[in-house]
Parts: C-alpha cells; structure tokens; sequence
C-alpha cells in the first residue's frame, strides 16, 4: 500500500480520547468534513462490534460494556494503523498497558502521534448518549463506562505526557457544542503548526463570510481556519512529489 503523505508534514497518527458521549464522533464528522475530507478513521467500539459479529466472546464484552482484553485490543489498534496511516483513531488507548503500548509501536515505527483528550462532565454524556439510543447506552452501562474511565484515563495521559517526543497533545472541553469544540482543536493544530510554512504563503483564499442560516461565528472561523490548513498541506504534498521525482 502507498504511503499517503504526513498531516502537516507532522504528524503520522491522530488519536482521539475521551468518554463516550462527550463528542468524539461529532470532532471526526467535522474534521471530514471542514478539513480532510478523505481521512482513514474508525473508532475501536466500530472495529469491536464489526469483530462481534464473528465473535461471541467480543459480542458478550461489547453488549455488557466490558473492556476487550488488552492483547487484542493492542492487535486490532496496530492492524489498523498500519493500514490506514496517516489516520485517526477514536478509543485508543483506554488504559495504562495500551498507552505503553502505543509508545512502544509509535516508536518502533518512527511515528509522531497527535493526541486529542476530549473532556466532557457525566450529565451532558449522559443527555447525549441516550439520545442517540443505542442498545449499549443504558444508565448502568453508562456509569460503568464513566467509571472505568476516571480510574484509567489519568494513567493514561501521564503515561504520554512523559513522551513529548513521540506526542503532541490536545485538551479539548467537549461540554460545549460541536463548532465551538471544533474551533478550539484547529486553533490548537495551527498553533502545533511550523511557522516556516506560513512566511512564503501565497495566493491562498482568506475570505472570511458567516453564511445566512448561521447564528454563530464559528461555523465561518472553522470553514478560514482550515483554508489555511488544506493551503498548507496541498503545498507540502506538492513540494514532496517534487522531491520524489528527482
């Protein structure tokens, strides 16, 4: 499989973190569509209830809000990154074990990870998840799920706190609205971004127009937000065919 070329120039990998229900899948909805309108994404609870099907064990664990052995999951996570670089990840790493191994794999692979930790309190997940009625949303799933996370996730991020030349990481709010938490992840990413690349900018698009159905700015700040970032990204896409071709 080819190679597509490094977000920014950057980045191999993008992982998504947070609880269910505090906005992960609405963040990679608009990544898609403001900014990487091809980005390879998936979510582990996705790549968990495809394997269900074929697994009865998995089928169990997924229906009952029980996390998949740590073996497996690492398995599963490393087959898609490795198809699907550079790409997102939603849920990985949940634990401590899966945050070392992660480390292990960005760095027997050379990769730079971005990593967005999305925060959101326990009533707004709750008011989301079970709007949206899935079968594994119930109150009880729910408070086991958010439980789980608050013992496990601050293992996690100390573990990649400690690896700043391997990550780069993102605190998001994700109580707020989609947009708004959208504005916030690309300001965060421009502020990521080389300042090299913007002194010899040219000819790119800075048109700035709140649309009429719009009762926000931010909708128009995202839409400017990522002109820059395709401008950015088609040149150096285009400066690395050059140097190919030689």
């Amino acid at each position: 499989m080819s190679r597509k070329p490094l977000l920014l120039e950057k980045w191999d990998f993008i992982v998504l973190l947070g609880e269910s229900g505090g906005g992960k899948g609405t963040l990679v909805q608009n990544i898609i569509k403001y900014w990487i309108s091809d980005l390879r994404s998936a979510s582990m609870g996705d790549i968990f209830r495809k394997r269900a099907a074929d697994d009865p064990e998995i089928k169990e664990l997924t229906e009952k809000g029980i996390l998949v052995d740590d073996d497996i999951t690492c398995a599963m996570f490393r087959e898609f990154a490795l198809q699907n670089a550079p790409g997102l990840i939603d849920g990985f790493p949940r634990n401590r074990a899966q945050a070392i191994d992660l480390i292990r794999f960005a760095k027997e692979n050379h990769w730079r990870v971005l990593v967005v930790d999305i925060t959101c309190g326990i009533e707004k997940i709750i008011e989301r998840l079970l709007a949206r009625k899935r079968a594994d949303d119930n109150l009880n799933i729910v408070y086991k799920r958010h439980t789980a996370h608050k013992e496990k996730h601050p293992a996690v991020m100390e573990e990649l706190r400690t690896r700043p030349d391997v990550f780069d990481i993102i605190t998001l709010d994700g109580n707020h609205n989609s947009e708004i938490v959208l504005t916030s992840f690309l300001m965060s990413v421009l502020r990521l971004v080389d300042m090299l690349y913007f002194y010899d900018m040219k000819n790119i698009d800075t048109t700035f127009k709140v649309q009429g159905d719009e009762t926000t700015i931010n909708p128009a700040i995202n839409r400017w937000v990522c002109g820059f970032l395709k401008s950015i990204q088609n040149k150096l896409d285009e400066q690395k065919k050059g140097g190919d071709s030689q």
